[in-house]
């Protein structure tokens, strides 16, 4: 059996001053120096319209990387980085890496992971419209919507495994927050974001749906808590 005042010595003092909670008596007065202690690794200068940085400190680490159309290299809020039309363009039904597209390449972060846990969210800034399609019928000619049961959605992938992802959201432009978290090992680590959507044909003539698929930001933070 355990003593409470062995439990409550453990808790109160040993425990707490690996907590960082230290007094006068285990830390004394200027034994701990501003030359003691380790300046954090700070790495910036990422290549490709991408921004980001990387902080590397005693118990933690810190990763991000953005690419946005209000600030890398374009316009405004209005203006998407990604425009890709579902009828012609290259895509799959299945997950779509983003890092394949034009803007992206260099999004995903990538780092070297100590022992612990990862903690982060990514959020994308995505427009999925609906279509009208020209309808004829006894020499009548007339437009019709189409695609109000399209849905998509978004995932977070921590070296190649699903952590994250948004259920389905209907047609519209919309804001998507993704927060994470996984345990991990001392290994390299890559997080990456992908997109799925599911769509309709055409009943006349069976040809995929025009509609746009557009992104007009993205950003992925990671917080590296070491064991």
């Amino acid at each position: 059996m355990v003593k409470p005042s062995s439990l409550n010595d453990n808790i109160d003092k040993y425990l707490n001053e690996w907590n960082g909670h230290l007094n006068g008596n285990n830390l004394p007065v200027f034994s701990v120096q501003s030359d003691d202690i380790k300046y954090e690794n700070f790495r910036t200068g990422f290549s490709g319209a991408v921004s980001g940085l990387n902080t590397e400190l005693q118990t933690q680490g810190y990763y991000y990387k953005r690419r946005s159309s209000s600030f890398e290299g374009s316009t405004d809020v209005w203006t998407p980085i990604l425009n890709l039309n579902l009828q012609t363009d290259d895509w799959s039904k299945g997950w779509n890496r983003l890092e394949y597209y034009s803007g992206f390449s260099q999004f995903p972060v990538v780092f070297d992971s100590r022992e612990g846990m990862l903690v982060g969210c990514a959020t994308i800034d995505w427009q999925h419209g609906t279509d009208t399609m020209l309808v004829t019928e006894n020499e009548i000619s007339f437009s019709s919507t189409r695609g109000d049961d399209w849905v998509s959605e978004w995932g977070v992938f921590v070296n190649d495994v699903l952590v994250a992802r948004s259920g389905e959201i209907p047609p519209r432009r919309h804001t998507t927050s993704l927060p994470f978290s996984i345990p991990c090992g001392s290994q390299n680590v890559k997080v990456d974001v992908r997109w799925i959507s599911t769509i309709s044909d055409y009943l006349a003539s069976g040809r995929p749906h025009g509609s746009e698929f557009l992104v007009f930001s993205a950003e992925v933070w990671v917080r590296n808590v070491c064991r």
